[in-house]
């Protein structure tokens, strides 16, 4: 087992708003060394991506009917 990371999503709506999840480097694909050679931006970038995954957004254009 590789490292483990502990990812969360919080819109701050209410108690259930908070979206949490573990997961590994082999689940993000990514070798420890890899991950060692990224900068802070580029983790930054690839734990929000999982964070996100569970986000559920969209639109809807509204016309007067």
């Amino acid at each position: 087992m590789g490292r483990k990371f502990k990812v969360w999503l919080d819109s701050g709506a209410n108690i259930e708003s908070r979206y949490e999840d573990e997961v590994d480097l082999d689940f993000l694909g990514v070798s420890s060394e890899e991950w060692e050679n990224m900068n802070e931006r580029e983790r930054d970038e690839l734990m929000k991506d999982v964070a996100w995954e569970r986000m559920d957004w969209g639109y809807k254009e509204i016309t007067d009917e």
